[in-house]
């Protein structure tokens, strides 16, 4: 004979307090806060026909049976990426990259007096004393203390000067 729920006494005290993962299944409190010491992380296949265990380590458990591919090919990692990409950036940035050089000696006299300018880079004139600066660039004497007035830098590559020009001696040989 059925009384109810009120005509059946309970014997158990069940306390309501002290909610814990154990104790949820029976309590609907809603959501439980999860263990600290347990992390979770997903990891996306985003390549099933490949075998993971394979590719990870070199070796799988399935052996030759495995159904999925072993795949042999060599993976470059994070290190080895950001590597070659430097060097490709430094050979983009390198000064001398399309600088020509040849190995015989009778050039490189022809290449030094074709190396030598034949105007001021600063009033584009032809040179009226010329002066060299320590790195090598040659202007005006006039020029050269005009513009130091103004920048105590090079006027072709922005290095500093000190003040310092000399006469360019190979300079005054092939105009004469």
């Amino acid at each position: 004979i059925y009384r109810g729920l009120s005509g059946y006494k309970e014997y158990v005290n069940k306390r309501t307090d002290n909610v814990t993962q154990s104790s949820a299944s029976r309590i609907r409190a809603g959501p439980l806060k999860g263990s600290t010491n347990v992390r979770i992380s997903c990891r996306f296949d985003y390549q099933p026909d490949i075998c993971k265990d394979y590719k990870e380590t070199g070796y799988c458990g399935y052996g030759d049976s495995c159904i999925f591919m072993h795949d042999r090919g060599d993976y470059k990692t994070g290190w080895q990426l950001d590597k070659e990409w430097e060097e490709k950036q430094k050979a983009q940035n390198d000064p001398n990259r399309f600088l020509i050089t040849s190995d015989d000696e009778s050039d490189e006299q022809n290449d030094s007096d074709e190396d030598l300018p034949f105007a001021c880079v600063i009033c584009r004139k032809e040179f009226k004393d010329p002066v060299e600066t320590k790195c090598k660039h040659f202007f005006c004497e006039t020029c050269a203390l005009k513009h130091h007035a103004k920048s105590p830098k090079c006027f072709v590559c922005g290095m500093s000067t000190q003040g310092i020009f000399a006469p360019a001696k190979e300079l005054n040989a092939k105009l004469k």
